[in-house]
């Protein structure tokens, strides 16, 4: 028989005898399956419904104990009184799954390259990984519109649900001297409209929270101010000492929000109270980033707000003025001795985060690296470089250069607990680089037999140590200035989960079992079209009055079960299922 082609002088240790490896075939599959619990805690806590439209009735907080807080407190660290339990889900899922992932890809890029050549490996991944991208992408957006203003619909029973609790103040009643000293009526949204600004003065002289966050997008009363142009609201606000730069969930400042829709008494109003005009949102795009691009390219922005939030927009007003706002932050930051970005950054930044691949943009990025893989295997043959020894790989000194060489990465994204996410046309560098590390050390593990005996080992250690860097991290994601610290509980946290896990699945999972390889064959499929049907499953929930938990569980399920029924109907022994996972054949029954 024929020997597969490999390169000479490759370096790769000895070829191993062929095997498959279970357990890694099921953590594949595991952190597949993870994205959808993942997703299907989105809608249980504020979220951007530009991002994900799909918002539950309730949204659960819990308490951060003392005893968690007071450490972090005690060392100058900001924490948040409440938290998410789903945001917590959320973190905790995406602080280690696709760092997991792109480990256990580069393992078996490495295995089918040993196995096939350079060439076969090109085909194979390009089956497997760049033509059911291709052809799922569009698939998934033609379902998953629909499911957008589904959601939408719903979106709005829900924010009438939401103010039907609200006891609202008639808009000729005036409140009197003794209701000026107590709580007022109405809560502070509400208080930001016009007629209602004696409530808001209240509210101000009563010491209510002037930070506390809307539910949906994460904005204060001052950015919801700014967004609907009440300038009276805003003034108030900024003399009850509302913090000026306080950003949103999308990294939106009040000035941001102001410039783009123009209200230019509120821009002149924070530029005297010392807002950043450099400041930058999560698109690295600054306040006059959103005035400087093409009315053609913004156009549609304005009208997306326009019919979610019934703004009543002026588009000719808006048309107008946004030469003159961004003529007063020019000005304000030559004031200031510097300069004032241009809108140039954020327009290149929709290249890298517009939603293009949705879900899918992971298996985008590892087409990048397969690509990469191939070009520095193929240059190091041709170097003759000799294998890594193993003590770099597999033997607990490989941290002195991974913990290192990661944080390093995780500092281009030091405002995120974990990887951050760009769903767009071209790979954002910093992801692309981060993920290469966890692909590439994954490559360098294949064929190291102390790989598949010492790492891992200590799984349960390892869990226990990631507790104190997630909790940690998952409280200072919410802090501003604490870039270093995060990217280092995200750091400790990716690697040690990472090491748990393959500990454990080597451990309960490493010999052949039917079902197992069920699930790991059929996860790709679950994956691929979990995301409208999730979506729009969520969205039917979203209104019913019950407890979130089960709400959570339904979505999961209802998501997973029917779509496992269709893998085995009509996809597993089909042409599908041949694209997917390779070709499958039915077991014949005994007579």
């Amino acid at each position: 028989m024929e020997k597969p082609p490999v390169i000479e002088s490759t370096p790769l240790p000895p070829v191993l005898e062929k095997k498959r490896f279970h357990d890694l075939d099921a953590i594949r599959a595991f952190a597949m399956l993870l994205g959808i619990v993942l997703h299907g805690a989105l809608s249980f806590f504020p979220v951007p419904t530009s991002i994900w439209p799909a918002q539950d009735l309730y949204q659960p907080e819990i308490n951060v104990p003392t005893v968690l807080a007071a450490p972090l407190e005690g060392a100058g660290l900001k924490v948040s009184a409440d938290y998410s339990l789903y945001e917590f889900i959320l973190h905790a899922i995406h602080g280690f799954r696709l760092p997991l992932f792109f480990l256990v890809s580069g393992f078996f890029t490495a295995m089918l390259w040993r196995n096939r050549g350079l060439k076969q490996l090109a085909k194979h991944r390009a089956k497997r990984i760049l033509l059911p991208l291709a052809i799922f992408v569009p698939i998934t957006w033609i379902l998953i519109i629909p499911v957008g203003i589904y959601g939408e619909a719903k979106n709005e029973e829900v924010r009438k649900l939401r103010s039907q609790t609200v006891k609202v103040v008639q808009p000729e009643a005036k409140l009197s001297a003794k209701e000026d000293t107590q709580t007022p009526a109405i809560d502070i949204f509400t208080a930001l409209n016009p007629q209602y600004v004696e409530a808001l003065r209240v509210h101000i002289k009563t010491g209510s929270d002037l930070e506390v966050r809307e539910p949906e997008g994460g904005s204060t009363p001052l950015m919801v101010a700014a967004l609907y142009g009440s300038t009276e609201a805003a003034r108030l606000l900024v003399e009850g000492g509302a913090e000026i730069n306080a950003k949103n969930n999308e990294g939106d400042t009040a000035l941001h929000i102001a410039a783009f829709f123009c209200h230019t008494e509120i821009v002149e109003l924070l530029l005297k109270n010392k807002a950043q005009v450099n400041a930058k949102n999560k698109k690295n795009g600054t306040p006059l980033a959103g005035v400087e691009a093409p009315w053609e390219q913004v156009e549609g922005i304005y009208k997306f707000f326009d019919g979610i939030l019934q703004l009543n927009l002026d588009y000719e007003r808006i048309q107008k003025t946004r030469p003159k706002i961004a003529i007063m932050l020019k000005e304000k930051g030559a004031e200031e001795g510097g300069s004032v970005e241009t809108g140039l950054e954020g327009l290149v930044m929709l290249i890298f985060f517009a939603p293009t691949f949705l879900h899918l943009w992971f298996l985008y990025y590892l087409v990048w690296l397969v690509l990469g893989f191939i070009a520095i295997t193929w240059i190091l043959g041709k170097l003759k470089w000799k294998a890594l020894p193993d003590w770099l790989v597999t033997s607990p000194l490989r941290c002195l250069w991974l913990l290192p060489v990661t944080f390093l990465a995780q500092l281009l994204m030091k405002d995120s607990f974990g990887p951050a996410t760009a769903t767009g046309f071209l790979p954002w560098p910093p992801i692309l680089i981060y993920y290469a590390i966890f692909f590439f050390f994954g490559a360098v593990c294949f064929g190291r037999d102390t790989f598949e005996t010492k790492v891992g080992k200590l799984w349960p250690l390892s869990f226990i140590l990631a507790v104190p860097p997630l909790l940690a991290g998952l409280f200072l994601v919410k802090s501003q200035d604490n870039g270093f610290l995060l990217a280092a509980c995200s750091v400790a946290y990716a690697w040690l989960m990472i090491f748990g896990f393959i500990g454990f699945f080597r451990y309960f999972f490493a010999s052949e079992n039917s079902r197992i390889r069920y699930i790991s064959d059929s996860s790709y499929w679950l994956y691929i079209m979990h995301l409208p049907v999730i979506m729009f499953l969520q969205a039917m929930v979203s209104t019913w009055d019950m407890p979130s938990f089960p709400k959570f569980l339904i979505a999961c399920a209802a998501t997973t079960l029917p779509l496992l029924l269709i893998y085995e109907l009509g996809v597993r022994y089909t042409f599908i299922g041949t694209l997917l996972n390779g070709n499958r054949t039915r077991e014949k029954t005994p007579a």
